[in-house]
């Protein structure tokens, strides 16, 4: 099989996503195109790939689900019995059914899936669990990842994959989306930063103390990117959310998880 083009395409608020799926494309072909669904404008236009174009994408895990904006997103992306490679980047919890959604999403746009991998990434939730992760070693393992796929696909015909994937059908119900309160500090100088890394326009680009709550998707983009660190949680809530995380994620390094299609 031969490929004229690799495009590695995210939803990455915090950055996580994109680092995996760029070090999969990286090590599939150095010469790859981006794609970043995050911003609002980039969901709203459509897209097409061919045969000989390879998509490589990644979502964030939300809940063991992958976001609602990803997922309308990919519905404007069109392939052609284009071969697509999968990520699910989770926060060391537990990616659950995520996977399995992006194959099916995929896969009724057009696209064959042909690899899948779950990867962690540093907690949405401050900077503790999974904490610098995808980390060097993640993104070495996530380049071998792809030089496997790209190995494979030399190999092969799209009629040699088949997919299989965890997860369970009916995929696990989205929990109500309730957004996350910020306090503003004195330290802002309103660079509007936050409001320009928020993926759902969630904050008003006047005034950064002004948010739309159902807007808003608790991903941390506005409180992890402000460069002075102004956006601060109420005292107390992050702690607890943490600790609640930290026992369910356990302790010990979980390691990225691999499937490949062939048959």
């Amino acid at each position: 099989m031969n490929l004229s083009t690799v495009t590695a395409a995210y939803f990455s608020p915090t950055d996580t996503t994109k680092k995996a799926v760029e070090a999969i494309a990286q090590g599939i072909s150095p010469d790859f195109k981006r794609l970043d669904l995050t911003p609002a404008a980039s969901r709203e236009q459509s897209y097409s790939f061919g045969p000989e174009d390879l998509l490589v994408i990644g979502a964030p895990v939300y809940g063991g689900r992958i976001p609602l904006q990803e997922a309308e997103a990919i519905r404007a992306i069109h392939g052609s019995c284009t071969p697509v490679v999968l990520a699910a980047v989770y926060g060391n919890r537990a990616y659950e059914d995520a996977l399995l959604e992006l194959r099916d999403l995929l896969s009724s746009q057009g696209f064959i899936p042909v690899a899948a991998g779950a990867f962690i990434g540093e907690h949405s939730f401050g900077n503790v669990i999974a904490a610098g992760r995808p980390d060097q070693d993640d993104l070495d393992k996530c380049a071998d990842f792809g030089r496997r796929i790209a190995s494979q696909l030399k190999e092969a015909s799209l009629g040699d994959f088949s997919l299989q994937l965890p997860g369970q059908y009916p995929y696990k119900a989205r929990g109500a989306q309730s957004g996350l309160v910020h306090q503003v500090s004195g330290d802002c100088i309103r660079c509007m930063r936050c409001a320009s890394v928020c993926p759902t326009g969630a904050i008003s680009r006047e005034d950064p103390a002004e948010k739309d709550m159902s807007l808003c998707i608790k991903c941390q983009a506005c409180a992890k990117k402000c460069p002075k660190g102004a956006r601060i949680v109420p005292d107390g809530m992050i702690e607890t959310m943490v600790e609640k995380l930290s026992a369910m994620c356990g302790p010990g390094r979980k390691e990225p998880e691999l499937f490949f299609g062939r048959k």
